[in-house]
């Protein structure tokens, strides 16, 4: 105990004559001097009391009415678990005792045969024990800590945070062994970046790590999560997909492709353009090493390669050479020319102050598999020139629900998405003949995405006016994602603005984005449109955007998509 400071007691006794010789046996022990005693005469009085001010100590009567001596530990304990306790019982041979010292008070005294020495050195033993479980907890917590970190130096490569060698030997050896008890397929899929030693010779090394950096990023937000990424190279990854058929690998590995190749990475002075060659290889159930994997999907990335870079290939033996397997991606273009594998699913938008319905926004769904998600449906349209057909479709399928579909009735407005390149290249009068006839009312809203823009949204002004015209609403989707936003807002007019999602998430744990959605939204009000937030996940957060003004939103909070 600390000399020139008194200890502070709290003691928490319903019976005030017991609590009145308490506090007389503690002052005899310390002439008044070291001590300062405080009593409440109940368990929620105490709490209260403990609640506002900090204590040394508590000495806590298990004796309260309608209460057995273990609930009162817990109900103490609920609320605070730094405090050291000593119970006081009315008799030696109390259960309660030996239960609440059990359940962490670290000491007891018998009412009945407390004097000033004993009620001392129980409290200065309570408070010394306390300070040693702190001791160890946090020795403890700072072991684990270390452990964890050097597991993940021993397994992870420190640049890009995936896998290393080690790690993907232990991943590879694990999966094998579910792959034999289960019976499932296992796939490796080899990604080696194109070019890349004229990244590293032209712009230094530093940029070629943040390209890597970069390129781990997309692979992690394609795959899923049970999938295993592993730098084994220095422009290398090697992927293993677990419970996975060859040609759903063959899809994820052109997914993965196209998030690569989707978009350049726009550094300080410099765009720069990465592709990549993937291989794909089905494994054997009897188990290989690293080097026999490896070995032989590097055979197919060499394909790739040979074939013009930037592509995927197959490596199954009995493939003709030169002839990478298309026919999972022949087949899935194909689908997607006819239009006769989408679906919709939806998502409420709601007044935020009353969380009253006012709209849907109906979204597209691909094919079930690798692309039924939009962003990897999209992706792949771009690929093969298919977009502006896909999105017409989607639009028309999107529609079709909203006709069809009871829940979409009555006078909630209706939201649907189009790219800007959709808007430019068909007619306005043929793409006004998906909607109903009458789109006077501003049932409909086509929602267009800040992040599509191409340059000087300029070029999109006439055709929002039109649309508008005809009694459709427009809305700027994505708002914030780190285009123009200002300039896109005041050329375009939206009736509505969307807040993107990334945004919006996270504000109520992260000042800073909170601080930068304020002013966002203060800009957005100026201009005089309806805004609506994207992505609320929790009371949290609708409460804040509420704070802030926040008119409209949606998100995983009220459900996901159905």
């Amino acid at each position: 105990m600390v000399d020139d400071k008194k200890t502070r007691v709290l003691l928490i006794e319903h019976n005030a004559g017991q609590a009145k010789a308490l506090r007389e046996v503690l002052d005899d022990a310390a002439s008044g001097s070291d001590y300062l005693m405080e009593w409440t005469d109940g368990l929620a009085n105490g709490l209260e009391r403990l609640g506002k001010e900090g204590f040394d100590v508590v000495l806590l009567s298990l004796s309260m009415p309608n209460k057995t001596g273990l609930e009162v530990l817990n109900e103490l304990r609920e609320q605070d678990t730094a405090t050291p306790v000593v119970v006081l019982s009315d008799t030696k041979l109390d259960q309660d005792v030996a239960d609440a010292v059990q359940q962490g008070a670290q000491d007891f005294l018998v009412k009945e045969s407390i004097d000033a020495k004993r009620l001392v050195q129980s409290m200065r033993y309570a408070i010394d024990l306390k300070r040693a479980e702190a001791a160890l907890k946090e020795a403890s917590d700072r072991l684990e800590a270390a452990t964890t970190r050097l597991e993940a130096l021993a397994n992870h490569d420190p640049l890009t945070e995936c896998l290393n060698i080690a790690g993907l030997e232990r991943a590879l050896e694990h999966e094998f062994e579910r792959a034999r008890r289960g019976g499932w397929n296992l796939v490796a899929v080899l990604l080696d970046c194109d070019d890349f030693d004229r990244i590293n010779a032209q712009l230094g090394h530093g940029v070629g790590d943040v390209v890597l950096k970069e390129i781990s990023k997309r692979m992690k937000e394609t795959v899923r999560p049970t999938d295993h990424i592993a730098r084994i190279g220095s422009d290398e990854f090697l992927l293993l997909l677990p419970d996975t058929r060859f040609a759903e690998g063959m899809l994820v590995a052109e997914k993965i492709r196209l998030s690569v190749a989707e978009s350049p990475l726009r550094l300080a002075s410099e765009t720069i353009r990465v592709t990549a060659s993937l291989g794909v290889l089905a494994l054997p159930y009897e188990f290989c090493s690293i080097e026999e994997v490896l070995s032989l999907v590097r055979l197919a990335v060499r394909e790739s390669k040979l074939l013009g870079k930037n592509r995927v290939s197959s490596g199954e033996k009995h493939k003709l050479q030169g002839q990478p397997d298309r026919d999972a991606l022949e087949e899935l273009t194909e689908k997607l020319r006819k239009g006769d594998c989408f679906r919709a699913v939806s998502m409420p938008i709601l007044h935020l102050a009353d969380e009253k319905l006012v709209g849907y926004e109906i979204l597209s769904r691909g094919p079930e598999g690798a692309f039924e998600m939009p962003i990897d449906l999209f992706r792949v349209s771009v690929e093969y020139n298919l977009l502006t057909i896909v999105d017409l479709r989607c639009l028309k399928t999107c529609l079709t629900a909203a006709s069809t579909d009871p829940k979409f009735n009555g006078d909630n407005r209706v939201h649907v998405n189009l790219f800007p390149s959709t808007i430019i290249d068909t007619p306005i009068d043929r793409l006004m003949t998906l909607f109903p006839a009458d789109t006077s009312d501003g049932k409909f809203c086509i929602e267009i995405s800040e992040q599509q823009f191409i340059g000087d949204p300029t070029y999109l002004r006439d055709h929002v006016q039109e649309l508008k015209r005809r009694g459709v609403h427009v809305a700027i989707d994505d708002v914030g994602f780190g285009r123009s936003s200002l300039e896109s807002l005041i050329i375009l007019e939206p009736d509505i603005v969307k807040i993107d999602r990334k945004y919006v998430s996270g504000i109520a744990q992260e000042p800073t984005k909170e601080r930068l959605l304020r002013r966002l939204v203060k800009v957005v009000n100026a201009l005089g449109s309806d805004l609506v937030a994207e992505g609320i996940e929790c009371r949290e957060e609708l409460e804040l955007l509420i704070d802030m003004g926040v008119t409209y939103g949606q998100g995983w909070y009220w459900g996901k998509p159905n």
